[in-house]
């Protein structure tokens, strides 16, 4: 995944003048920190935090968009018209511009946050917006193509994940999408987890699962489904990732894709979950499919040019294959087809 220059142009135009460079290293990284090991102080904005927040985060995050964007594109589930796209708790605007970027042709933008600032950025940056400066969870939501979420959730109670969702999916157009992006750890993924069994009834899973049963993760509470995409990063941003050490390594995050109306679904579908484990004589990955996670293993006496697209397959693919699951694992032995994630 490549975040084009360009991007990392317009929020620097749209910000304006930045910190000191130690300034904004250092407010990177406390960002981070509340993220991660100190959530309990989320919600604090300590100066310079919208600095990091636009030159950096909005920058490192915004192509995530993508990959959810170009699954319903693939899947000839994005409406054929300029789309109505509403990017809920938008800040500075990176699920919004990460779509400008990913192909997606809008017609009407609105972006709902609390904070003025950074709507104020995402405003310059995008123009063509209408920005309401409103709580998410309480705003009205107008009438959308494509409504699109990044980091929203988790910065909120989860009792207030479904309300959410379900005003979300009122306002969602018959043929359209509501894309969910969160951070990769282990219990704000887990809570999107829980939101997918929750509307299951309501609105139908598009992607990333390949069925509507309930969440095999949610299973084992160690266990957690999630994104690991190796990330290019234009000039600036890579520095800055050099330099505080962070999103050097790629870019991990969950999301979830929901719509009124089905999307078919080969049979033998796998969505791969983990990394591929090699080991001598075997290759293994874990799939996520109707059975639940099974461990899909290709032996080398298995392999044939009609399978070797299987060991080149990565987390997030999809993996076609025909063989009945047992209890724990789908021995490979004959075609499998792999479609990008």
């Amino acid at each position: 995944m490549k975040v084009p220059v360009a991007l990392e142009t317009t929020v620097h135009a749209a910000f304006g003048t930045p910190p000191t460079p130690a300034e904004l290293h250092h407010a990177i990284a406390d960002r981070s920190r509340r993220y991660t090991s100190e959530r309990e102080t989320l919600s604090a904005r300590p100066k310079h935090d919208l600095a990091a927040r636009a030159l950096f985060f909005t920058v490192c995050d915004a192509m995530k968009i993508a990959v959810p964007f170009g699954e319903l594109a693939r899947a000839n589930a994005i409406p054929d018209r300029p789309l109505r796209v509403v990017d809920l708790g938008a800040g500075c605007g990176a699920m919004s511009l990460g779509l400008t970027h990913a192909g997606a042709h809008l017609g009407a933008l609105t972006l709902i946050d609390t904070d003025r600032e950074a709507l104020a950025v995402a405003k310059r940056a995008l123009p063509m917006a209408t920005v309401v400066t409103a709580d998410a969870t309480q705003a009205t939501i107008p009438p959308a193509d494509l409504i699109v979420s990044g980091t929203l959730l988790n910065e909120l109670p989860e009792a207030a994940h479904l309300p959410l969702v379900q005003r979300a999916l009122a306002a969602l157009a018959d043929d359209g999408a509501l894309i969910l992006i969160e951070p990769a750890l282990r219990d704000t993924t887990r809570a999107l987890h829980r939101l997918r069994d929750a509307v299951l009834g309501s609105a139908f899973v598009a992607f990333p699962c390949t069925h509507q049963r309930g969440c095999p993760a949610l299973l084992d509470p160690d266990d957690w489904c999630h994104e690991d995409r190796t990330v290019e990063l234009p000039p600036r941003t890579a520095e800055l990732a050099r330099v505080t050490h962070l999103r050097d390594d790629g870019l991990k995050f969950s999301y979830l894709v929901l719509r009124k109306q089905p999307l078919a679904v080969e049979p033998g579908a796998w969505r791969l979950v983990s990394a591929p484990r090699i080991a001598k004589g075997k290759h293994e990955i874990t799939g996520c499919g109707e059975p639940g996670w099974r461990t899909l293993r290709l032996l080398k006496r298995h392999r044939s040019p009609e399978n070797r697209a299987f060991e080149r397959a990565d987390r997030g693919a999809t993996v076609i294959a025909q063989e009945p699951a047992t209890d724990d694992r789908v021995e490979i032995t004959g075609p499998t087809r792999v479609l990008p994630g």
